[in-house]
């Protein structure tokens, strides 16, 4: 039987960091991986070029690089949890409250990057929902405490342990790998 472990999530323009831990017991790292969310040459920056173009195109173009990204997300994420049953997985975000109108998405250079993060964000929940995994997003300003709540330790030594990981795993060992250990120890 494979071990328990929960996933954590850091976000990109196209691709994220996944962190995997052990689910239960003390803090330890699983597997550490980056996962694409697009194939090679495809649009990463997609709302970027979107706003370009009239809003027709614009959501023409938008609704394809979601299904490509779709499409390549869940086998992606599939292959990197294979090995875990995943009791859950946490998505990092940025806060982000986007207008239904995406002409005003796209008069706005703020929006646009939020409307990219949305995007991955909402790919990477589908495909976890899709491989029976629970999901939860958390606001990267936020994801330090509530892990720290979730495991019953003061954050600063949080911080610490997580550090600290460097020394067993090696490099490298980042700071979006960071946020995603911490994510992943989030618990609703």
């Amino acid at each position: 039987m494979s071990e328990s472990a929960s996933a954590g999530f850091k976000l990109h323009t196209g691709w994220a960091t996944l962190v995997a831990v052990a689910a239960d017991g003390p803090l330890r790292v699983l597997y550490r991986c980056r996962v694409e969310l697009l194939p090679p040459g495809a649009i990463r920056f997609v709302y970027h070029q979107a706003a370009e173009l009239p809003t027709a195109d614009a959501e023409r173009l938008i609704e394809s690089v979601r299904r490509i990204s779709e499409d390549t997300a869940g086998p992606n994420v599939r292959s990197a949890l294979e090995k875990w049953k995943v009791r859950r997985a946490c998505i990092v975000t940025a806060p982000a409250a986007l207008p239904d109108d995406l002409s005003i998405t796209l008069r706005s250079h703020a929006r646009i990057h939020a409307a990219e993060g949305a995007l991955y964000a909402k790919v990477v929940a589908d495909a976890c929902v899709h491989l029976g995994i629970p999901v939860l997003t958390v606001h990267e300003r936020e994801v330090w405490s509530l892990a720290a709540e979730s495991t019953g330790v003061v954050e600063a030594e949080l911080k610490a342990r997580i550090d600290d990981v460097r020394k067993a795993l090696g490099p490298p060992w980042t700071a979006d790998q960071k946020i995603a250990a911490a994510a992943a120890l989030v618990r609703a």
